[in-house]
């Protein structure tokens, strides 16, 4: 079974052959004309021809196939009519020409199978054929030997048949139109859904471009964006930003003994301890496997700084539960100043990993602030 997208792909190349489909009957309607000498009349569905390919190139420009078919059911419904009053009148088989517009549409546009529309097509042809000829050699003579109802009929039939082909055409232009509607608004709707789904997947790469997976905490690259701007908030307002660098103590021997999982859980349960301590201007990264650094901002005193790592290393000490474990851990950490010891992120980071270095070595678990030599 096709898709909705396929039947709409259809629709949209039915649509764009159709003058080329009823252009062939509309010839063929011209043609019998000349052969009977009416030239004026053989005119009318030329000119449905020569409009057809104009909106064809119309099509080409604007890619509007629904003001394309509005543009050929016009033709259709209009041409003909303009030929009943060239020839002077609705009267006997004029009506049928209605029809002969109509049914290559019915045949090749609305129908579900070829077959189905081939069979319509035939119609078509013979119902022009025998109208056409009856309209062209209906004259006194022939009247006075039709019976009244035989003519009768046949006009009853010509009209049943070309206001029929209009009903029904117009009922099936309205189903196409909402048919393509529908399908447009289900392209636009599942572009939207694309859209977000774009948005989405943007910012997960986003996300991951510049915070740390298991802590979601900002990564070392984004941290030092963070604290450039920090830097020139400093100099504007004459105030000084600590650096810190933090290794966990005892780290390696959990990730170890009771495994990676258990080292992401501690991980981020730091991670959320070092935050609780800090104000939201400050920012907490994850720049390595047990290693945080942390920017504190709008600094006017370093004793402050002091008892902020006082506070952090008591919250870091605290137990993190695992499973039925009670996992501890102690931090060490090295503090370096902008813009005392250093104006950019790097060398301060290395300042305050020297001085967490210098933690390490005389007991760990406690904090040290760089000193220049």
């Amino acid at each position: 079974m096709p898709t909705d997208g396929e039947d709409l792909i259809s629709k949209k190349i039915a649509l764009t052959l159709l003058p080329i489909y009823v252009s062939l009957p509309a010839l063929l309607w011209s043609f019998i004309y000349l052969i009977l000498d009416n030239v004026v009349a053989s005119l009318v569905p030329l000119a449905y021809v020569l409009i057809s390919v104009s909106s064809i190139f119309l099509l080409y420009k604007t890619k509007n196939f629904i003001f394309f078919e509005i543009i050929q059911l016009l033709l259709i419904l209009f041409l003909p009519f303009i030929l009943m009053w060239v020839l002077g009148g609705f009267y006997g088989g004029s009506f049928v020409l209605i029809w002969s517009f109509y049914a290559p549409i019915a045949a090749v546009m609305y129908s579900e199978s070829v077959k189905h529309g081939a069979k319509w097509f035939a119609l078509f042809l013979l119902l022009v054929l025998i109208s056409t000829l009856f309209d062209a050699h209906l004259s006194e003579n022939m009247q006075n030997q039709i019976p009244p109802f035989a003519l009768k009929t046949f006009v009853f039939l010509n009209l049943s048949a070309g206001f029929g082909g209009i009903f029904f055409l117009i009922s099936q232009f309205i189903k196409n139109i909402r048919f393509i509607s529908d399908e447009l608004n289900k392209e636009r709707e599942s572009l939207f859904l694309l859209t977000h789904d774009l948005r989405s997947a943007n910012k997960r790469l986003e996300e991951l471009a510049t915070c740390d997976i298991v802590t979601t905490l900002p990564n070392r690259l984004y941290f030092q964006d963070i604290v450039f701007d920090m830097f020139k908030r400093a100099r504007m307002n004459q105030k000084i930003v600590a650096i810190m660098f933090l290794d966990l103590d005892g780290f390696k021997s959990i990730n170890d003994t009771l495994g990676h999982e258990a080292g992401d859980i501690i991980l981020k349960t730091v991670g959320a301890r070092l935050k609780s301590v800090v104000r939201v201007t400050d920012t907490v990264a994850r720049v390595g496997g047990d290693e945080f650094a942390i920017a504190l901002g709008d600094i006017s005193d370093v004793e402050h700084v002091k008892e902020i790592a006082k506070t952090l290393i008591k919250e870091v000490n605290e137990y993190c539960p695992y499973k039925d474990h009670r996992c501890h851990v102690g931090v060490s950490i090295g503090i370096s100043l902008y813009p005392e010891h250093g104006d950019n992120i790097e060398e301060l980071l290395q300042r305050a990993d020297k001085a967490m270095y210098n933690i390490k070595r005389i007991g760990k678990n406690n904090y040290s602030i760089y000193k220049q030599v």
